[in-house]
């Protein structure tokens, strides 16, 4: 079992505290404002209401994505609703239903699909598309791509849950889309590679592979994860998936595959001149995962920057070096690039 570094229970049981509260406190008030609760197990006809969804985003999955109309399923109850891209809820029933809607809404002309060069964007662990909407904005901003947000009740489905509901999305996009691209921040990039792993299995392939981009990725796991089983809180909030990430790691990452596609990783860690640090993790780190735990062999471009865990992916340098990188293969220069052979 691993030895936690701290001189007695009582300074580990306060410094957890410290370092959970304050993971938490950023992760929810950052970005995720939004979140407000599960909606009601009702079904609604889209002839009688269009409503704008109360939230729940931890209680919701894509399944199906089309020119950015949505079916998802409740985590909890396993109904399924459509949602159009206003995040109106059109209808609320079974899978089937919300299918038989959208090809209505598609045959009507209602529902367009998209085309060209798809990015689709993956949250990490307890946090929803609100965290990443900024960084999908901009690269549709740029004109280069249609950003796909890829939401997942993170904390309430184990990873493979995750994978395949990303392998939905990604087979109901359309035939007009030429190009599939993926960011990720955190567990994000590990649903992603479980998804490829999962495609390989199955003997299936996909030729419209771009590139990718990970945000702070636990690819080698999580120790914070592992450090955390002790609280209660983590337990109950992280679920399945925040057990995958740490003690449950030597099951998972025989399970996830790397890229066969060019990926760039970028990672946060202090200056050298900067004492400040997570004292749980070993070297430069984010405050929740090491530089070590975000590499990958295999990479063709690896970027560290002082960035923080939770609102990385919102910062000017992770923006900018994600769309070159998406556009050219490399962060900041084809001379300057830094794989990990």
């Amino acid at each position: 079992m691993e030895r936690i570094p701290v001189n007695s229970r009582r300074s580990y049981v306060l410094a957890s505290l410290l370092i959970l509260g304050c993971s938490f406190t950023i992760s929810a008030a950052a970005q995720d404002s939004n979140n407000q609760g599960s909606q009601a197990n009702v079904s609604v006809d889209s002839t009688a209401y269009k409503l704008k969804t109360l939230g729940g985003k931890q209680f919701w999955t894509d399944k199906h994505h089309f020119g950015g109309w949505r079916i998802q399923e409740n985590a909890v109850s396993n109904h399924f609703r459509l949602l159009d891209p206003s995040n109106r809820r059109h209808y609320s029933g079974s899978r089937d239903e919300c299918l038989t809607r959208l090809n209505a809404l598609k045959k009507s002309g209602d529902a367009k699909p998209s085309s060209g060069r798809v990015v689709i964007v993956l949250h990490g662990l307890i946090r929803t598309t609100d965290s990443m909407r900024h960084l999908g904005k901009y690269l549709q901003d740029s004109g280069d791509f249609t950003a796909v947000d890829f939401e997942y009740a993170s904390t309430r489905k184990p990873v493979a849950y995750h994978a395949a509901a990303l392998a939905g999305v990604i087979e109901s996009l359309g035939d007009e889309v030429t190009e599939i691209n993926f960011v990720a921040h955190s567990m994000g990039n590990i649903v992603v590679r479980h998804y490829l792993a999962d495609l390989k299995k199955a003997g299936k392939s996909e030729n419209r592979f771009g590139r990718m981009v990970m945000i702070g990725p636990p690819n080698q796991g999580s120790r914070m994860a592992r450090i955390m089983r002790w609280s209660l809180l983590f337990n109950v909030v992280a679920g399945a998936a925040g057990y995958e990430l740490g003690y449950g790691w030597d099951q998972l990452e025989s399970k996830l595959a790397t890229p066969n596609f060019d990926f760039g990783i970028i990672a946060g860690g202090q200056p050298e001149s900067s004492r400040i640090s997570n004292f749980f993790l070993n070297g430069k780190d984010d405050f929740t995962v090491s530089v070590e735990e975000t590499k990958l062999p295999g990479a063709v471009d690896f970027m560290i920057k002082p960035l923080l865990h939770a609102t990385m992916m919102r910062k000017p340098v992770t923006l900018e070096a994600t769309h070159r990188f998406l556009n050219h293969g490399y962060f900041v220069s084809e001379s300057e690039r830094n794989p990990i052979r």
